[in-house]
């Protein structure tokens, strides 16, 4: 981009000539910039040495463009609103404008959220798209990268610092098992670590918050199986005395399965908070801001809001 001669030129002098060329007075150009005649001519002056040409002459109607002149003003006028337009506020509608916007986060968090989105924004009132990509290990490395613009993470202080995130809502732990097993209503920390486990893992090696809390107290949990996704865990329960833990966000999945029921969990297992994260680079983007207010939205209120 070569811009030497640009950084010789004052604008303001091309929005003043633009102004007296409509107005075809010097007078009632001065008026409508807020400025004094005396400046406004002074301004016509500097623009014609400029542009090295007259520009505007005097006629009887007012002021008459040179050839040069006219060809300055049409090109000014395509290009003036496309400077305001870089300076302006930019605004996004969803109901107007279409949009992807691509999300991760564990499964767990989607149950809670993505059907309270998809049900008030995939209508034909609005024309966004969501694309939500599978949990994964580099997630974080993905909005890094711009391959995600929002993704749904727990609050362990592991994010990278530059990031930007703000919490979303509270969640608390409660377990489900078989509707026919034989637990009680509410498991003690001794019963809850007697009982045989169906354990989920969203990323392969990473420990899940639970075990790191118990493994806080110097406990450990016993487990059958181990698998990637709450939703497929559920369906294992039925048939067994085996006990998931889940986080509260699910506690309409479980209920409405005649086959299980809910269990509390033992109440060394702490509650935890969900963030959204994204890069800095987006925060100001009128599409991201309206991405961040549409989860909000469809979070539960007590704890939304709180930013990090």
């Amino acid at each position: 981009m070569r811009l030497e001669k640009l950084r010789q030129v004052d604008l303001n002098l091309l929005i003043i000539f633009a102004v007296i060329a409509e107005e075809k007075s010097v007078t009632k150009a001065s008026a409508r910039l807020l400025l004094s005649q005396p400046a406004v001519s002074r301004a016509l002056q500097r623009a014609r040495s400029m542009f090295q040409d007259e520009l505007l002459i005097r006629s009887s109607s007012g002021f008459e463009l040179t050839l040069r002149g006219r060809k300055i003003l049409q090109e000014l006028e395509q290009l003036l609103p496309q400077i305001e337009g870089l300076v302006a506020p930019s605004v996004f509608d969803p109901k107007k404008e279409r949009s992807n916007f691509r999300i991760s986060g564990p499964d767990n968090v989607c149950i809670a959220l993505l059907p309270h989105l998809c049900r008030r924004y995939t209508t034909d009132r609005y024309k966004v798209n969501f694309d939500f990509l599978p949990w994964q290990a580099d997630a974080v490395d993905m909005l890094e990268r711009g391959k995600l613009d929002l993704i749904l993470h727990i609050d362990d202080g592991l994010l990278p610092s530059h990031f930007s995130s703000e919490r979303l809502y509270r969640e608390d732990w409660i377990c489900a098992v078989a509707r026919q097993s034989e637990f009680g209503d509410r498991l003690t920390l001794k019963q809850y670590l007697a009982a045989e486990h169906l354990i989920v893992t969203t990323l392969p090696s990473v420990q899940n918050i639970p075990d790191k809390q118990l493994a806080a107290l110097g406990a450990k949990r016993r487990f059958s199986v181990r698998m990637p996704y709450f939703g497929a865990a559920l369906s294992c329960l039925p048939g067994t005395e085996l006990v998931l833990t889940l986080t509260n966000g699910m506690r309409q999945t479980v209920e409405r399965n005649s086959t299980l029921r809910l269990v509390k969990a033992p109440q060394e297992l702490r509650p935890f908070h969900f963030l959204m994260v994204w890069h800095p680079r987006l925060t100001t983007d009128a599409r991201h801001t309206w991405l961040r207010e549409a989860v909000r939205q469809v979070s539960p209120p007590e704890a939304s809001g709180q930013r990090l």
